[in-house]
């Protein structure tokens, strides 16, 4: 018997897509579907949504080491969404419409370039350089 592939659920015209910077997260973020699958569909939806909103579970980070990031040759904002008690995704929202502020300009007749979130790491327990020193 043939082996089922897994179909991926198509992205909304108004929704981001979700990518992974590279396939080593890709594969950590399918390890940690196995182990938190309900989180992780949270987090999927919630972020394919809203982004950029804030929350307890959602933020961008800050200063000079956390706050930014580059992807691909562009420079990011970072954000961060705590999946579970101790897990984060680390992640780019790339918007060329800057929260539908701007008409995207497509060239030629090609495909209109996508919102995407670009998910740079995933951390199933808290990662310590992100912690704020106390004292």
């Amino acid at each position: 018997m043939a082996r089922a592939e897994r179909i991926a659920r198509p992205t909304r015209s108004d929704e981001f897509e979700v990518v992974a910077a590279d396939k080593g997260v890709a594969e950590a973020w399918d390890k940690w579907a196995k182990q938190e699958p309900n989180a992780l569909a949270s987090a999927h939806e919630q972020l394919s949504a809203h982004p950029t909103q804030f929350s307890s579970r959602q933020k961008r980070l800050e200063g000079k080491t956390f706050g930014r990031g580059s992807y691909d040759g562009k420079t990011y904002d970072r954000w961060q969404y705590e999946a579970t008690a101790g897990g984060r995704i680390f992640y780019f929202v790339d918007d060329p419409t800057h929260g539908g502020r701007k008409k995207i300009e497509r060239k030629g007749r090609g495909p209109r370039p996508r919102k995407r979130l670009i998910i740079e790491a995933v951390h199933p327990g808290h990662p310590k350089g992100t912690e704020r020193k106390r004292g």
